[in-house]
């Protein structure tokens, strides 16, 4: 190993600025996906073409770019790798096929197509957020393609890696992100890569649990319930969302959610049609 590629692997955990590591989610996967090299490689079985789309372990930042390389594809089929960004997390997200349509039908998933000639084995890609909310990818040979999106880059998104067609194998090569003045990387080594259920974990098993409850709770009728200060979802964040019923009760990444999850207002249960945030004063 040459010392350019020893430099590279060295660990960065605990350098100023880190981004925490990252690496394919170990739970949540494909039907055909397999994991290996500490969650850092994926890899489909070639019985098919679809089955195997993956998550990224932990939410990503805006600007944050995560780097990728092919390292297997197979010319039996047509098409190569999807790349894209979710607001649902991996946990609460069905498991399609296909990243595109099947997830990408909802404005909460965005992913696009990666051309064959950039996915043979040994291409590296990166793909990323930008802050306008548009999804960029740019390949090993330099060349980049933008296409906008439906994402709030203010929102939490989890990177969707679909593995597609041709290509049956990639691996995590960390990810980077630029700032003012230097560069923020997440550990490449092996050894620090861990799914170790933390805070952000817990407090979204907490959310579905919170809301499992009061959608089925059969005293959450109240339909002229009055505004909340707190969103009775999680507790913590200021409400700031208006329901389509008219509650205005939880925050925005809450109604996303609940949204998504239950379809219904957390207080009268009337289907959801849409939710808006709005300008929200705490009284002096």
């Amino acid at each position: 190993m040459t010392e350019k590629k020893k430099e590279k692997e060295k660990c960065v955990c605990h350098t100023p600025w880190s981004l925490k590591a990252i690496s394919f989610h170990s739970d949540v996967k494909g039907r055909l996906i397999t994991l290996s090299d500490g969650g850092r490689r994926v890899t489909r079985d070639v019985s098919s073409f679809c089955h195997g789309l993956t998550f990224s372990g932990r939410p990503v930042e805006r600007e944050e770019k995560l780097r990728l390389r092919v390292e297997r594809s197979d010319g039996g089929w047509h098409g190569a790798l999807r790349l894209g960004f979710a607001h649902v997390s991996p946990e609460q997200t069905p498991l399609p096929p296909l990243a595109i349509p099947d997830l990408t039908n909802s404005p909460l998933y965005a992913a696009v197509l990666v051309h064959e000639h950039i996915c043979r084995a040994g291409s590296e890609v990166q793909f990323w957020l930008k802050k306008n909310g548009s999804l960029r990818i740019r390949s090993s040979d330099g060349r980049t393609h933008t296409e906008p999106t439906t994402l709030n880059p203010e929102w939490p998104v989890w990177a969707m890696i679909d593995v597609y067609g041709q290509t049956t194998a990639v691996t995590m090569l960390g990810s980077k992100k630029k700032r003012w003045i230097f560069t923020s990387w997440s550990c490449p080594a092996h050894t620090h890569i861990k799914h170790s259920e933390d805070k952000e974990t817990q407090g979204r098993k907490k959310l579905v649990s919170m809301l499992e409850l009061r959608n089925h709770h059969p005293d959450n009728t109240d339909h002229e319930a009055p505004d909340c200060e707190e969103c009775v979802v999680c507790y913590s964040n200021v409400a700031n969302c208006r329901l389509s019923c008219g509650h205005k009760c939880v925050c925005t990444p809450c109604a996303m959610r609940v949204d998504m999850i239950f379809g219904t207002c957390p207080l009268c249960r009337l289907p959801l049609g849409s939710f808006h945030p709005y300008d929200h004063k705490l009284p002096s």
